[in-house]
């Protein structure tokens, strides 16, 4: 036990780091310091950006590459690992890339803490969720879970009722779930209830109070709330993103 203390103790865990996920090309990664800044990226992250070089996002904070109020949820997010020193993992994200393209993430952040425990900075990666495999998502009756969520985005959809579907339990769906797509039941519904709504704020003028309740949701309010969480700016905010950025 000793010998594998001193062996990672001796590990230089940050460079580490940089040099596992500069080989990963679906998996965003940074260190940010206790200000915010970034310390190191790798080279996927730099993309997302439209940057060439990660060495550009050194020393710098979100709000310089991120629309405001986007920057201003990753800040939000920042200062709860780095105040309290709390985890956010697998939280679902919809990125808007410079390229005008969009992309489902799962973001996870954890604290880092240096020898006496204290809170300096934290660590960041974004998986890409890539589309199943033709034939995977045929595995234990969830396409036709998948289906059935999309065909009924404006109806109450409960796991329980979705497992029935599937021939499965609660707990059995979710598990497949996650093999194919990555995500639990909840998740799925949420990235698809969120992702057809991004689809209408971009292709149509409709009122996002109408496109709220076509996608599931109750009122505009319980929409703006989610999809603001999920994407980083308010539906309006995200048509006029989108708008500008086709």
């Amino acid at each position: 036990m000793a010998e594998d203390r001193d062996f990672l103790q001796g590990v230089d865990e940050a460079a580490l780091c940089v040099r596992l996920f500069e080989v990963l090309p679906d998996i965003v990664f940074c260190l940010k310091d206790a200000d915010r800044r970034y310390r190191a990226a790798n080279r996927a992250f730099a993309e997302r950006l439209g940057l060439r070089d990660p060495q550009k996002l050194i020393g710098r904070r979100a709000e310089e590459f991120f629309p405001p109020e986007m920057a201003e949820a990753y800040r939000k997010q920042d200062q709860l690992v780095l105040g309290q020193g709390r985890a956010i993992t697998d939280e679902l994200e919809l990125i808007s890339n410079r390229n005008g393209g969009t992309g489902w993430f799962l973001a996870t952040k954890i604290p880092l803490h240096d020898g006496q425990g204290k809170v300096i900075g934290l660590a960041s990666i974004s998986r890409d969720l890539r589309q199943p495999a033709a034939g995977e998502a045929e595995l234990a009756g969830v396409a036709r879970v998948a289906d059935h969520v999309r065909a009924h985005l404006d109806e109450p959809l409960k796991t329980d009722d979705l497992a029935a579907i599937a021939g499965l339990t609660s707990t059995q769906l979710d598990r497949r779930m996650r093999r194919v797509y990555h995500l639990t039941t909840a998740q799925f519904i949420r990235k698809s209830r969120i992702e057809h709504a991004a689809v209408l704020l971009s292709t149509t003028r409709r009122p996002i109070a109408e496109i709220a309740l076509e996608c599931g949701y109750g009122d505009q309010t319980a929409l703006t709330r989610q999809f603001r969480a999920t994407v980083g700016l308010p539906p309006a905010a995200f048509r006029e993103h989108r708008r500008k950025n086709p």
